[in-house]
Formats: structure tokens, C-alpha cells, sequence
């Protein structure tokens, strides 16, 4: 898809009735600020590279595997989400926020642990063997810091980048660099630039929503597209000097626009059974944008997304309250998105991993709510998934005795897996630091 408006050499050529600058200097501040809210992220991506432009195809790519991550800002407690239902010490240091083993969702290959009474979806998943489910995830050394576990997760590296030979960057970041390296391999929807993008050489694609993603201008119509460009032309002006600088910048909104154009009309083509079955909230919504992004055919192979409210200090609630209704929203949207994605044939070919920054402590405090701790329940979903619990469960001893639960599962072995053994690519510069523990585990 080609826009007749794209720009080509200098954009300071041609007629100056339209693009000179005796055009542009009327040119308001105002104008600025318009266009550059609507097309500043896209410009932003910069010169994508001869043959990097993507072009989507129309329909599902087949046998195209992709990994959608969803990540649950604030430390979820895993404990009241996968609640170990025959073990007392749970419901000893959990006096009112403790889920009752009649009240959890069965699961079908163990009567050790019963899911929270709103995972409907995700339960109904897991009996079909769609659900992986992790005991014990973290890291070496655990940090009780927000700001630091999240950095942890995004890096995907906890010591120090120099000995590693690699740049400080995001792992999503590392991937895209060597295995997705067109504007649409690596999308972050909803959440801005989290850190897991940051420090590649590529232009990975971020949008608060596909809906928004346009050069189109508020308060400028489709009348005034010459008006628009010479905004457009104002912006290059700023860049010092012309020639080579002018022309990327040329070549970055001419790219930038003909991708918007792909962006919007698969967001006017998508046609689902489930198209308002989504939920309006996050997840959901972006779930949704990553439904009309498979659809539309682009070659994205890592999504990320996420919501946040997942700090339960006070007031957590057990069937019902805080954290219940944060996980309604998670099922509700991973019970669509799964049945999009089976309609659109390309439910074997996703893999979805839900992840948190932390767990929380094994006891309740006395707002009836649980404070930072490490070791936390992981959840990968898919087709693909062999299905089942993974790593050793938390005993009595580890929640009686500890404030918390240690990590037996390093997450890098979930990431490292998910390259390795769903998107087929090598995983050793991604995540090449060395780690106290490492398991095989199979999953996918």
C-alpha cells in the first residue's frame, strides 16, 4: 500500500506554492503540535531500510509462531491465584484472605491445587492441556523493589551487561535486533516503551492503541492533506543542514505514513465472531489490537502488553474484592482472545505467558492484604503448550517458616524456552548470563 503523499529526495524541493517555505512559515506553532502529536511516534521509528517496510498480507500468517506477553504490574500473589488447597500453612497465615479448597476450580490432573474461583477460562484452558503453569518463578537474589524487579524482568539480565559483552538493553529489544528486525517483528501495545525495547538498533512498533495509530491530524480533514504536508515540512526545516538528514527524515514520515495506512485498514477490515466480545478495559482492548494485527496478516512475532493495580497491600480480598476483579478482567480477555485466535486457525501457532515482577509474602498483613515477597506462580497458554504444573510446589515448611517463597524456576528458562523451543530461534545471546539455576522444562 503506497500513499500518494509520500515524500521522495529533498523535501525542500518543488513547487512553493505547496511546499516551500514561504508556504511554511504560515505554518502555525498550533499546526505543529497537531501534527506532531498524531504522527510524532510514527516519524519517531525513523528510516525503516530498503525491503524492511512490511506489508501486511490480508489473512493470518500460517505457520507463523508469536509469543504474546502479559505482564501484571504491581506483583500478583500467586498463592491466592494458583491457592495450594491441601496445604494448612496457607490457610493458618491467611486468616480472611484465604480462598477455601471448595471455593477453587479443579484441576483435572492434580488435587493438590485448585485455581481462583474467577479463572473459569483459564481453568477450562488447563483441562484442555492449553495451560503451563509455573511454581516458584523469580530470580537469584530477590529485590522487594517495584522499580528494580521490573528492570530485572525487562533486562532479562541481573548482574552487570559489561562481562556479558552485550549492550544494556531490554530482552525483547535483543530479540528483535537479531531474529525480527522490521517495524512490525516486536509490538508494544497499550503500555508506552516499557524498558524490555529499550537499547536495540531496531524500530520495534508501540501504539497506545491501533485506533490512534495515524498521521492524521485532529481538526485537519482529508481537504486540507497539503496543509498537513506543509506542517510536515516545517518539522524537517528543524533538522540542521539538509541533504542526508532531510531526506531520512523524509523517508521516515513517507514510511511512517504508509504504515499508519496498513495500521488503519486492518483495523476497518477486522471481522471476528468475537470482535465485541473483548473487553473494553485493559487487557483486553490491546488483546483486541493484537487480534486485528494477527488477522491483518503482519509478521509480528513478540507482543507485549500489560495492566497494572496488581499491589494488593490493603484490602486484597479472597473470592471476591481487589484482586478478584483484576483477575475476571485477565480471564475474561485470554478466554476471547483464545477463541479469536481458534477461529482465525492460528491457536497452536501462539504462545501467551503471563508474568509479574514478584510474588507476595506467605502471610496476610493487618490490612488484610499481602506485602512484597519473590517466588511467584508463571502462566503460559497455547496450542502448543504441554500442559501441567512445572517445578516443586511451595511444602508447609517454606510458607510457615519464610516470609516468602524462594524462586526454583529461574524466568529466563520460561523466556529462553518460548525462543527456542515456539519461535525456533537460538537463545544464547538473548540470555547469555549465567545462572545459580537452570531448568529444562519443556513446556512448548
Amino acid at each position: 500500500m503506497t500513499s500518494p503523499h509520500r515524500f521522495s529526495g529533498n523535501p525542500s524541493s518543488g513547487n512553493s506554492t505547496s511546499r516551500g517555505r514561504s508556504s511554511r512559515s504560515r505554518v502555525s506553532r498550533r499546526d505543529l503540535l497537531r501534527y506532531g502529536v498524531a504522527g510524532a511516534s510514527i516519524a519517531a521509528l525513523g528510516p525503516f531500510g530498503r525491503g524492511l517496510l512490511p506489508h501486511a498480507s490480508g489473512a493470518p500468517l500460517t505457520n507463523h509462531k508469536r509469543v504474546v506477553v502479559i505482564y501484571c504490574y504491581g506483583g500478583y500473589d500467586g498463592l491466592n491465584l494458583l491457592v495450594p488447597i491441601t496445604n494448612q500453612a496457607y490457610y493458618d497465615r491467611r486468616p480472611t484472605i484465604q480462598i477455601a479448597d471448595t471455593d477453587t476450580l479443579a484441576l483435572s490432573d492434580s488435587v493438590d491445587y485448585g485455581w481462583h474461583p474467577n479463572f473459569t477460562r483459564m481453568a477450562g484452558l488447563y483441562n484442555d492441556t492449553d495451560v503451563a503453569a509455573f511454581h516458584k518463578v523469580g530470580y537469584p537474589s530477590a529485590n522487594l523493589s517495584h522499580f528494580t524487579s521490573q528492570d530485572i524482568y525487562s533486562w532479562g539480565v541481573r548482574g552487570e551487561f559489561a562481562p556479558l559483552g552485550i549492550p544494556e538493553s531490554g530482552w525483547i529489544a535483543r530479540y528483535a535486533d537479531l531474529f525480527a528486525q522490521t517495524p512490525l517483528g516486536a509490538a508494544a501495545l497499550g503500555i508506552g516503551r516499557p524498558l524490555d525495547f529499550e537499547g536495540g538498533s531496531t524500530n520495534p512498533f508501540m501504539a497506545t492503541s491501533l485506533q490512534n495509530f495515524d498521521f492524521n491530524a485532529a481538526g485537519l480533514n482529508a481537504d486540507e492533506e497539503t496543509h498537513r504536508m506543509n506542517a510536515a515540512g516545517a518539522i524537517l526545516d528543524a533538522f540542521p543542514g539538509a541533504g542526508e538528514a532531510e531526506n531520512d527524515a523524509g523517508t521516515a514520515l513517507g514510511q511512517g505514513q504508509d504504515l499508519a495506512q496498513q495500521v488503519q485498514a486492518a483495523v476497518a477490515s477486522y471481522s471476528s465472531s468475537f470482535a465485541n466480545a473483548y473487553p473494553t478495559t485493559s487487557p483486553g482492548a490491546f488483546l483486541r489490537d493484537a487480534a486485528i494485527m494477527i488477522q491483518a496478516g503482519f509478521e509480528t512475532e513478540v507482543f507485549f502488553t500489560g495492566f497494572s493495580g496488581w499491589d494488593t497491600h490493603t484490602n486484597q480480598g479472597a473470592g471476591a474484592g481487589v484482586q478478584a476483579n483484576l483477575v475476571t478482567r485477565l480471564d475474561e480477555a485470554i478466554g476471547v482472545f483464545s477463541d479469536d485466535l481458534k477461529e482465525m486457525g492460528v491457536w497452536d501457532d501462539t504462545l501467551i505467558l503471563i508474568a509479574s515482577e514478584f510474588g507476595r509474602r506467605n502471610f496476610e498483613n493487618s490490612s488484610q492484604g499481602t506485602d512484597h515477597g519473590h517466588g511467584n506462580t508463571f502462566v503460559a497458554i497455547g496450542g502448543g503448550v504441554n500442559g501441567g504444573l512445572y517445578g516443586v510446589g511451595p511444602s508447609e515448611s517454606d510458607i510457615a517458616d519464610n516470609n516468602w517463597l524462594d524462586y526454583g524456576i529461574d524466568f529466563r528458562d520460561i523466556y529462553r524456552e518460548a525462543i527456542t523451543n515456539h519461535l525456533g530461534e537460538d537463545a544464547s545471546a538473548i540470555f547469555p548470563e549465567a545462572q545459580d539455576i537452570n531448568n529444562t522444562l519443556g513446556y512448548v
